[in-house]
């Protein structure tokens, strides 16, 4: 049984091509599995927003690496990750008043970036076209914003490629190999048995489907998420500075450059209870089929969340938008770490919505795990929490 690699990691989405660039830079041998292309699944469809602002204390530790190390891509990789700093704004209702200010004074104090409460009055002096209904609670994080996905994602597996990692892209898994209760590789669909010391399923809305073959049974769903893409021709920034989010009105969004405006619909997940009346998303059976589009018509049904903030909004054309795929956990949080009952098996799933920005810290702790057998910062999220609930 020749190995292929000492690791296999599966998907290279955002966390998958982290957690093979951090095991090559650790000149541990790779090998990077992936059904399409870097960023060809839910990565590449992100909107890419970047914060720190999370209540769990642990998703804005890996918000904050994460962002760090978009950052810091050119000089980590030689390549971009087009990470611009526009600035977040996160706003609340009363009932969200405590809980954003312990969690907006726990990172401030923890120095994990910068981040502000911002009175009413400076809430208003910094958004000038939004209104303020609602609002007793803002948290402004002027060194946050976003990045373009797609480049992020593949400057991460490039460089893991230069650092020796093998990519096998256009390369479809079937089914995790086992010896005994330990994995020791995978077989591709055209029946390739690739063998290694370790196997880390990073596969996104696929790692459910892929690890009940082997008896393991995540308990994930998968969601159909849009965002509606609007024309603000040289206005983008005008229209809408920073990027955003609200809680009351339950939506958020970013300028897209200079001459587009991306908005989608908040269901709180990740930072507290979630708001039962957003609209629901459609669930997904099998994320190979699925609409990647949106028409202008269902991109235009998120415009009544987003005209009572930011009445402008009226004034934009719609474009047909499109669609993303949310591997959603029973708690909206990750699901990371040692696969329990098999050894050497791992996985990074259920990113309920945070995957981008998390991402490159997920990969980085995620190398740690396998090479070390711990990694504090993720522990919070091992798969065990939902197999044994």
């Amino acid at each position: 049984m020749a190995k292929s690699a000492e690791v296999i990691v599966v998907g290279s989405g955002i966390a998958g091509s982290s957690t093979a660039f951090h095991l090559a830079s650790h000149k541990v041998g790779v090998t990077l599995v992936e059904k399409r292309f870097p960023a060809g699944g839910p990565s590449g469809r992100s909107s890419a927003l970047l914060h720190l602002f999370y209540l769990e204390p642990e998703l804005s530790q890996l918000a904050a690496r994460g962002i760090d190390i978009l950052r810091n891509m050119p000089e980590l990789t030689g390549y971009p990750s087009d990470y611009r700093e526009v600035g977040m704004l996160t706003v609340g209702g009363a009932a969200a008043v405590a809980d954003y200010t312990a969690a907006a004074t726990r990172i401030r104090d923890e120095e994990q970036g910068d981040i502000s409460l911002l009175s009413l009055s400076e809430y208003e002096e910094l958004a000038p076209g939004l209104t303020k209904d609602g609002i007793e609670v803002a948290c402004w994080e002027p060194h946050s914003g976003y990045a373009d996905p797609a480049s992020a994602t593949t400057a991460l597996a490039k460089r893991a490629g230069e650092l020796g990692a093998v990519w096998r892209m256009n390369t479809r898994m079937r089914r995790v190999i086992l010896d005994g209760q330990r994995a020791v590789g995978i077989e591709t669909v055209d029946g390739e048995k690739l063998y290694a010391d370790a196997v880390v399923m990073a596969a996104g809305p696929w790692t459910r489907p892929l690890l009940l073959d082997i008896g393991v049974d995540l308990p994930l769903s998968v969601e159909r998420h849009i965002i509606a893409v609007l024309d603000a021709p040289g206005a983008a920034r005008q229209v809408l500075p920073f990027c955003w989010c609200d809680d009351v009105y339950m939506n958020y969004g970013r300028p897209e450059g200079e001459n587009l405006v991306l908005f989608g619909t908040w269901s709180g997940g990740g930072m507290g209870l979630r708001n039962s009346e957003a609209p629901e998303a459609d669930s997904i059976t099998d994320p190979d089929y699925y609409k990647e589009n949106c028409d202008a018509q269902e991109s235009a049904s998120i415009l009544p969340f987003v005209a009572p903030r930011l009445p402008s909004i009226t004034d934009l054309g719609v474009r047909r938008g499109y669609a993303g795929l949310y591997d959603m956990s029973p708690d909206d949080l990750p699901v990371i770490g040692h696969v329990p009952g098999i050894s050497d098996l791992y996985v990074i799933a259920g990113s309920s919505g945070h995957g981008f920005k998390l991402g490159p810290a997920v990969g980085e702790a995620m190398a740690q795990l396998v090479e070390t057998g711990t990694s504090p910062l993720i522990a919070r999220f091992s798969p065990e929490r939902i197999m044994s609930s």
